[in-house]
């Protein structure tokens, strides 16, 4: 049973550790992929993209919580494979490199962020409403729990196609998880709007919008990497002790399973 407990609570904290670390490499190799990809290639998936949000633009799509139902289908007839990375988006108050994906399944949101089915893609545009919908936190990974310390103001990217869309915090508001009028886009502005649980300690029956108004007028190159790791050096205070308190947590906890262990083969071994 101590073998047991010590495993359920030190797997989880090294595992965020390592995802932690990894965060980098991760989105390093995405964009040497995206660079890898043809101009035509891109122009497709721009064009396809573009079709979806004008259908999103047009009609009623209804949208689902990405948290409480199962039913979450897509129609990405323009896409061959929504389980490929789409995107990613940098937090650097929040030190967050997160893959996104198109359609907020349960499967998606466990291994990432995701585009919720009925909002835009997130490749910008005038008039659109991308929602990126997280969990506000996960076993592996903290994913979005402290994303409240976002303030107006606050930088957030989405990278893709060796692009990059600079975003800045608007606001933030909670509402209910089926208040999806809320999520209506606002005349023309280019709106990002990330989604997950509220409030902060479980239960969480409510949903947290931090809204995002995109601030360069064009997509610009993935120069704008210099930028971004400037920011990084900011990570908010609670996201830093977060990560901290994994590490020497996996380590402590590391340390105990391997000792209890062989306290254990050594008692079984002198019986």
């Amino acid at each position: 049973m101590i073998i047991l407990g010590l495993g359920f609570i030190t797997f989880p904290l090294a595992k965020r550790t390592i995802n932690d670390l990894a965060y980098d490499k991760r989105m390093e190799e995405f964009d040497k992929a995206q660079a890898q990809r043809t101009a035509k290639e891109i122009a497709d998936e721009n064009e396809a993209a573009k079709k979806y949000n004008d259908l999103v633009k047009k009609s009623d799509t209804s949208i689902l919580d990405p948290f409480t139902t199962n039913d979450n289908k897509n129609s990405y007839n323009y896409f061959k494979n929504s389980d490929e990375i789409f995107a990613y988006l940098v937090i650097p108050k929040l030190g967050k490199n997160l893959p996104i994906y198109l359609d907020a399944s349960l499967y998606h949101i466990s291994i990432g962020v995701a585009q919720v089915e009925g909002t835009s893609i997130p490749v910008g545009g005038k008039g659109t409403r991308s929602v990126i919908a997280g969990h506000r936190d996960w076993w592996g990974d903290d994913m979005f729990l402290f994303i409240n310390d976002l303030v107006k103001g606050d930088d957030v990217y989405v990278k893709r196609a060796g692009k990059t869309l600079h975003y800045k915090v608007s606001d933030k508001e909670v509402i209910g998880p089926y208040d999806w009028d809320r999520l209506e886009k606002r005349g023309d502005e280019d709106i990002l709007t990330l989604l997950t649980c509220h409030p902060f300690y479980p239960p969480r029956p409510d949903r947290l919008l931090v809204n995002c108004i995109r601030y360069d007028k064009d997509e610009v190159q993935a120069s704008k990497d210099e930028e971004i790791k400037i920011a990084k050096g900011s990570v908010a205070k609670s996201a830093k002790r977060a990560k901290t308190f994994y590490l020497v947590g996996a380590i402590v906890g590391s340390i105990l399973l391997v000792v209890v262990v062989g306290r254990f083969v050594q008692r079984l071994r002198i019986k």
